[in-house]
């Protein structure tokens, strides 16, 4: 798994800040969400696009897989801290899948862990 995120979002603690959706083509997620929605959609390369829904809303972004993925998509939860938290995920019945790592200068950092009933999710932090 590697950790993708928009770097316009202000850090609130233990917010869902980011999303990311598998899409198995670029353009057409693009187009659609686009044509449906009214998002706008940036395409960032060949594997990645962010996309933003409204001024207030959550943005994510689309990342490109191969694999199934019906139902299936990535949240962000931001913390001030990583390691705090992952402490309170494990204390609490949930697991670290993978522990902290930088995501970018400018991205902050991340790390994914799976919930009691076995969903995976990220944390997202600043520093």
């Amino acid at each position: 798994m590697v950790c993708k995120f928009r770097g316009d979002i202000l850090q609130k603690n233990h917010k869902i800040v980011h999303m990311e959706i598998p899409v198995k083509n670029m353009t057409i997620a693009k187009e659609f969400f686009e044509k449906v929605f009214g998002w706008k959609v940036t395409i960032t390369g060949e594997t990645y696009a962010f996309f933003k829904d409204t001024e207030e809303g959550v943005g994510g972004g689309f990342e490109l897989s191969e694999r199934e993925m019906k139902g299936e998509f990535m949240l962000y939860i931001s913390t001030e801290s990583i390691e705090d938290t992952l402490v309170s995920i494990e204390k609490s019945g949930g697991k670290t899948l993978e522990g902290k790592s930088k995501i970018s200068d400018e991205h902050g950092f991340c790390a994914t862990f799976e919930d009691p009933f076995g969903n995976i999710l990220r944390l997202w932090s600043e520093k």
